[in-house]
């Protein structure tokens, strides 16, 4: 990701958000496929899956609302 002075900070945010919920997830995948013997608590599952699409859909929500206040 580049920095530009000309990018609006809340372009900056919903990006930040965006690739820390996409990488968020690749590690869950990846760990995930790689503890096949292992069992998690129900609780730590749902962190795992929720938290990258709740991060995800706030970054894309902050960008919209950030556009549209822009216009």
């Amino acid at each position: 990701m580049t920095q530009d002075r000309n990018t609006k900070p809340y372009a900056k945010l919903a990006a930040t958000l965006v690739f820390l919920g996409m990488g968020i997830f690749t590690l869950e995948r990846l760990g995930l496929g790689q503890m096949q013997g292992l069992h998690l608590p129900g609780w730590m599952i749902t962190v795992l899956v929720v938290a990258p699409v709740v991060l995800i859909l706030a970054g894309c929500a902050i960008f919209m609302v950030g556009r549209m206040r822009r216009l």
